[in-house]
């Protein structure tokens, strides 16, 4: 019994510290089933590192080959060769996923921010082979098989803007095979397919909104379609972490959002409750499955998550999850879901980020403005598929005291669902033709 057969059995994957650089390279690895090398762009775009810049990641020692390869002109001075490593930084660095990955460096990951195929990464997966795990629980079902099918052909559009900016530095790299499932079976084992049908079941219905998420983003360009896709799927995973946490936990735990914008109003408290009741349903959920005879052996009775003393002697009954909370808090604030993004920051609250409420929108609204959802149904659509909660239905304020959150009433509720309208208003996902009647749609335009 090791940890990772642990995480295998109570997620499927690793619960690491995680960008959405890293799951998203697992992820589409797992779709393309190759990776690229890519030298020397690392070596350009990392402009930092911890001692400083060493041998060919110094600009000096990039200017010379650069000339000498023939990719920029000879005239070109040091100077000019640094305001462009900035610049291809920004763009396949958004994440802060990237580290020095060559000699003399040796990272313990690198993941470049996915703008298409090309810039899929050699290295051991750094999202905990999450990527991987979602892929194939999406490949048990044909809804899911229709979303992993237009990841592929997001992967496999033809080269745009920001992959010619980079193009001179990736043009002589060949594709490597690379079969995360071998991988994956030697780090945990096989996920049989009884599993992933039940998993499939357990999502079915965050996939048929992930399905519907591609048909309604289909007209946006094609950098917004591959934001929105991995945000998207970043929801699932976000629901079904917290979903199997809770385990038999009746109703499912609710996800409460603030968009009051007061910092110390009842709304904003009660949201602060609700990220830190989420954040411990996830970290204590190795002991809850170990309580429940779920492990088998049991890592708990082996001591595998004991905390040490400085002389490395296991402390008894001194267990430290506290990778649990924080694989939680990095999805929820690297997704949209969490604020303020600040590490400084302890008290978190849920409020949704512009481009993960458009996500949601997209993924519970019709495509066709006759078909406007009055304010409610959405609402009651988003609790449905997303457990997202913002004061809109009509019941919302007794499912909230059921789950233990009290101190606010009707009033907030309704101050915090007019807030939430103005949100979709601004997004231009929302309008209200007459007081008192809110309609969402994705083409708001045609209702008018």
């Amino acid at each position: 019994m090791n940890k990772q057969t642990a995480h295998f059995q109570a997620f499927g994957y690793e619960p690491l510290r995680m960008k959405p650089a890293h799951f998203a390279s697992g992820f589409f690895i797992a779709l393309t089933g190759e990776v690229f090398a890519n030298q020397l762009l690392n070596q350009v775009a990392v402009i930092h590192a911890n001692k400083g810049l060493l041998e060919d990641y110094r600009s000096e020692v990039l200017t010379e080959r650069l000339k000498a390869d023939g990719l920029i002109a000879p005239t070109m001075q040091q100077a000019a060769v640094e305001l462009l490593r900035v610049q291809i930084n920004g763009v396949v660095n958004n994440d802060d996923a990237m580290y020095p990955a060559f000699q003399p460096y040796r990272p313990k990951g690198n993941d470049y921010t996915f703008i298409s195929r090309r810039v899929l990464t050699i290295e051991d997966r750094t999202d905990g082979f999450a990527g991987f795990f979602v892929a194939n629980v999406l490949g048990a079902t044909k809804v899911g098989r229709t979303v992993l099918q237009v990841g592929r052909e997001l992967a496999a559009e033809p080269a745009r803007t920001l992959e010619h900016l980079i193009e001179p530095l990736i043009a002589q790299e060949d594709a490597r095979a690379r079969n995360l499932r071998d991988q994956y079976e030697s780090r945990f084992g096989e996920l049989s397919s009884k599993r992933l049908k039940a998993v499939a079941a357990l999502m079915e219905t965050e996939t048929t909104a992930l399905a519907r998420l591609c048909r309604n983003g289909a007209s946006y360009s094609h950098y917004k379609r591959v934001r929105f896709y991995v945000i998207g799927l970043l929801a699932w995973l976000m629901n079904y972490l917290i979903k199997t946490s809770a385990g038999a936990q009746a109703p499912a735990p609710l996800m409460f959002f603030d968009f009051s914008g007061v910092k110390e109003g009842r709304t904003r408290i009660q949201s602060k409750a609700c990220y830190a009741r989420l954040r411990e349903i996830v970290g204590q959920f190795y002991r809850q499955f170990a309580n429940e005879g779920h492990f088998n052996p049991d890592p708990i009775a082996a001591q595998l998550f004991n905390k040490r003393n400085k002389h490395n002697q296991v402390l008894a009954d001194d267990y430290d999850f506290a990778f649990l909370e924080t694989h939680f808090s990095d999805l929820a604030l690297r997704m949209g879901y969490a604020q303020p993004r600040s590490s400084r920051v302890n008290e978190k609250h849920l409020e949704l980020q512009p481009d993960t409420l458009r996500v949601l929108m997209l993924s519970v609204l019709n495509k066709d403005p006759q078909d406007a959802l009055p304010f409610d149904e959405l609402c009651r659509r988003l609790v449905d598929i997303w457990r997202v909660v913002v004061g809109g239905n009509a019941d919302d304020l007794s499912s909230l005291r059921a789950q233990g959150y009290f101190g606010f009433d009707e009033e907030d509720l309704c101050a915090n669902a007019g807030a939430f309208v103005n949100c979709l208003k601004s997004l231009n996902l929302a309008v209200e033709p007459s007081d008192g009647l809110v309609l969402c749609s994705t083409e708001v335009g045609g209702i008018l």
